[in-house]
């Protein structure tokens, strides 16, 4: 029975103990966390803005306007397999990206892209695209690219870059 007394106060003992450090932790996180947010308020806005996550490019699927020669990009060999794009045109008179789920159409002209250098510029009243890269394979009538693409908001300043992997051809 004596056993039982010092089992059972040895019990107590550690229970009121552990409860004491676990109330002394939680009350140094919410200090913490309270100093985490008054110090995130006082930052200047520049680096608020760094805490939105990164902008992205829209993946889309080929616009029923574009058929036969054409170019069509996605950020990686894994959409393009999935036909996931973020930049399709038709070789010469339209360009398509899309943006905050809406499709952006940008007029070309034919000679807008360079095929030996894989450069394109083109823009439209409210977009710039610029694409940049390598050509890695060539095949009959098509050849593969892979490079980066960047869309500049041409009202706010705003870029948003991304790799691309695809291909244009006939």
């Amino acid at each position: 029975m004596k056993n039982s007394g010092i089992i059972l106060g040895i019990l107590l003992i550690t229970f009121f103990s552990c409860k004491k450090e676990t109330a002394q932790i939680h009350e140094k996180q919410t200090e913490d966390s309270a100093t985490l947010i008054s110090d995130t308020l006082a930052a200047p806005v520049q680096d608020s803005i760094d805490l939105v996550a990164e902008k992205k490019l829209d993946k889309f699927g080929f616009p029923p306007e574009v058929e036969g020669c054409s170019c069509y990009f996605a950020e990686n060999k894994s959409d393009f397999q999935k036909q996931q794009f973020v930049y399709v045109d038709d070789y010469g008179n339209n360009a398509y990206i899309k943006l905050n789920g809406k499709l952006v159409k940008i007029p070309m002209e034919e000679g807008d892209f360079d095929p030996s250098n894989f450069s394109k510029t083109i823009e439209n009243a409210e977009y710039k695209v610029e694409m940049n890269g390598k050509k890695i394979k060539e095949m009959d009538e098509t050849m593969m690219f892979e490079g980066k693409m960047t869309v500049e908001n041409k009202k706010t300043g705003e870029k948003i870059t991304a790799p691309i992997y695809g291909e244009c051809g006939c």
